[in-house]
């Protein structure tokens, strides 16, 4: 029977040629070709909704200056992007009859759309070779910002500034019958898994989307047929700009979720708001979050807790005796406000543990100081809308994880890097000495940030450290419960 397969990209990477991540001069490469990166992106933002406007609009759009010499390349770029987008709307309509559609179709079938989906999503997401000549010439700006002002962001959040659990807990209106449903697709076999997406109403009053995971299970309880899910649950968050499935290498689903799940767990990895297949028409996936920052910094923090909070709800109701949550650089920062805002939500939404991985612990201080905040040229567009220091630190509330969790800080595991200048380590250090997160329960590994993805992917450390953490839990979960029956 076909099914989906690690890239090869993977293979590569956890073979000893894969060292060099780590190293200093890929770190500094890496750091680099982040604006030329996005550039690539928010050119293609642009041509979704000015495809048909001319040179001249799109220009516009994009956020460049005027180039009268490249019109007739930016014309033929939007032309062989037009039948590329049209291919993907193609692929999209039959993926979506075939995985959420009321048709039968066969694991076959559904392992070669998806296929075909992923693909085509990628020459979509990141055409480099059409609109790459842009980001050549310096034309198109990483952000297209939309920065509001601290007076503005005053007016709006006041009440949320005075009681944070406005922002961060469950309106009284969340009645049963009013709670998000949870939805499943038809499942997918990959390379040992069986995989499925779920989507569900986002409960975060400030969007107006769904909510998006993609879940890996042991291949053997594949919903379809039959057997026990009583299966201990990773919830990971993925890091800022990724496109998460929209891509045929996610790193997440190889390093995590196919390397735990055919071992006997199940690991939920969430679309962030406005990344992946939330992105925004006219936006790349997690542009939204540095374009309005810092307001859409904690809008974001906000909703991926709330849905975080359904996640393990459903995870709970799958029979899942023990949930987990984690991520990776915003997914980390996504963690730590789940673990120090879940206090009032119900016990159900609370998860056991934490594994926070290379995320800064003070927002508001490294919109100030991070090393992204001057590659891409967030502090201009701070400066220009007034944003002090003074003015973000009033905001911390709403930013920063809370100073205390709400979990014992014994179930908390972070992963930083010694050498992290986007995520700043100190700031880090700061809020796990706080927290009294104990010092065995934390790692420390000497790399930067980008060295922080690449020993997830090839250390084992992070992994070996979930199984005995999730499994320690679930058993202590079921003595309690044999004890009391």
């Amino acid at each position: 029977m076909d099914h989906l397969e690690t890239p090869a990209v993977h293979r590569l990477l956890t073979s000893p040629a894969g060292r060099l991540l780590t190293s200093r001069p890929f770190e500094a490469f890496k750091t680099r070709s982040l604006p030329r990166e996005f550039a690539v992106v928010r050119a293609r933002a642009a041509a979704d909704v000015a495809l048909s406007e001319g040179p001249e609009a799109y220009l516009r759009e994009v956020g460049a200056p005027p180039a009268p010499h490249l019109h007739d390349r930016i014309e033929r770029a939007l032309a062989r992007y037009a039948r590329l987008r049209g291919a993907y709307v193609e692929t999209m309509d039959r993926w979506e009859q075939v995985f959420w559609g009321d048709g039968e179709s066969t694991p076959d079938e559904r392992v070669a759309v998806e296929r075909e989906r992923r693909e085509v999503s990628e020459r979509r997401a990141k055409p480099t070779d059409i609109f790459g000549f842009l980001s050549k010439e310096h034309l198109v700006p990483p952000v297209k910002f939309e920065t509001p002002s601290p007076e503005d962001a005053r007016t709006r959040w006041n009440h949320e500034l005075a009681e944070p659990e406005r922002l961060y807990g469950f309106a009284e209106s969340s009645a049963a019958e009013e709670f998000p449903r949870v939805e499943r697709s038809a499942t997918v076999r990959g390379p040992g898994t069986a995989e499925y997406l779920l989507r569900f109403r986002s409960p975060s009053p400030h969007l107006s989307d769904r909510a998006t995971a993609r879940v890996y299970e042991p291949v053997d309880i594949d919903a379809n047929a039959g057997g026990d899910a009583d299966l201990p649950t990773l919830i990971f968050h993925s890091g800022w700009g990724m496109f998460d499935d929209q891509l045929t290498y996610w790193p997440e689903e190889e390093y995590v979720a196919r390397a735990l799940a055919p071992e006997g767990y199940r690991v939920i990895l969430p679309d962030a708001p406005w990344h992946g297949r939330r992105e925004l028409l006219g936006r790349y996936s997690g542009e939204p979050y540095i374009a309005r920052a810092p307001v859409g910094l904690f809008t974001l923090y906000s909703a991926a807790a709330l849905e975080t909070a359904v996640l393990t709800d459903w995870a709970r109701t799958e029979g899942a005796p023990v949930v987990g949550v984690g991520g990776v650089s915003l997914g980390g920062t996504i963690a730590l406000h789940v673990g120090g805002r879940c206090g009032d939500w119900p016990e159900s939404m609370r998860p056991d543990l934490l594994f926070p991985v290379g995320m800064p612990g003070a927002i508001d201080q490294t919109l100030l100081s991070g090393a992204l905040t001057e590659l891409l040229d967030i502090d201009d567009a701070l400066d220009a809308a007034g944003w002090t220091g003074e003015a973000l630190h009033e905001f911390a509330p709403l930013l920063n994880p809370p100073k205390e969790p709400c979990l014992a800080p014994e179930r908390v595991f972070p992963f930083i890097g010694t050498r992290d200048e986007m995520a700043p380590t100190s700031t880090a250090r700061a809020l796990l000495d706080e927290w009294g997160v104990p010092r065995p329960n934390r790692r420390e590994w000497d790399c930067g940030h980008f060295g922080v993805l690449a020993n997830l992917i090839r250390d084992e450390s992070f992994r070996t450290t979930v199984r005995r953490e999730l499994d320690a839990a679930a058993r202590n979960r079921r003595n309690r419960e044999s004890v009391a029956v």
